[in-house]
């Protein structure tokens, strides 16, 4: 199933959690789990999610990115891969390749490398003879 914009993914659920990465903070190393992750601070390393990821205006991620959706204000150096949807906005700077099946972008951000969208198809039915 694809996202669609007006069912946003970043947009806080009653019963989640969200783990922030302050401004002033540096975190070296992997990030993976299933909770929404908020980048304020500064990334270096891996962030694999099976959630939301969010990098706030003014954060800088060196790392490859793979999440269900990721939505850029700040700076990322390295690849991106959002299974459902990437939000690129007006601050956003991208230096890497993108993959998402879909992809919006906001007047004035900067994406420098390669944009592939991928969408999955569901696999054909098989025909069973009686």
């Amino acid at each position: 199933m694809v996202m669609t914009f007006k069912d946003s993914p970043f947009e806080p659920k009653a019963s989640s959690t969200q783990t922030v990465i302050a401004r002033d903070t540096r975190f070296n190393g992997e990030v993976t789990g299933s909770r929404a992750l908020r980048i304020e601070g500064s990334v270096s390393g891996a962030i694999k999610l099976k959630a939301p990821v969010e990098i706030a205006e003014g954060a800088v991620v060196e790392a490859e990115i793979s999440a269900s959706a990721v939505r850029v204000a700040g700076t990322v150096i390295g690849s991106i891969v959002a299974t459902e949807m990437l939000e690129l906005l007006a601050s956003a700077v991208i230096k890497g390749d993108v993959s998402a099946p879909a992809l919006h972008v906001v007047a004035g951000a900067r994406l420098d490398g390669r944009v592939q969208m991928v969408v999955e198809t569901p696999a054909a039915p098989v025909s069973r003879k009686a």
